[in-house]
């Protein structure tokens, strides 16, 4: 309990959601398979659409996140249909380390 209301571990964790939220936008915010960004806090998710529609593309989903996890990081399919890449960092990952990951994913996006 002490650890968790230490005020540096709550900045970090405000900090880390508005990075990713940021870094998610940035990068993914105009691909033709995205159909949504959402979530609260460090715990985000993209919601994929066949491009030019808003129809759920689970197929696209599943294949992202076994190439992610082929290359070591964790995106979780989730949703009614299937079709969205769950992120959920650990509180402890670096700036450095969460680039990284986003750069996998944008690798097979």
């Amino acid at each position: 309990v002490k650890k968790i209301m230490d005020r540096r571990m709550l900045d970090r964790v405000l900090t880390l959601g508005v990075r990713l939220h940021k870094a998610l936008l940035d990068k993914f915010g105009d691909h033709p398979n995205v159909g949504d960004i959402r979530g609260r806090g460090a715990m985000l998710a993209i919601e994929l659409v066949t491009p030019g529609t808003l129809e759920p593309d689970a197929e696209a989903a599943s294949r992202i996140s076994k190439a992610c996890h082929g290359e070591g990081v964790v995106v979780l399919s989730a949703g009614t249909f299937g079709n969205v890449l769950r992120f959920l960092p650990p509180l402890s990952i670096s700036d450095e380390l969460l680039h990284e990951a986003l750069d996998v994913l944008a690798a097979n996006l």
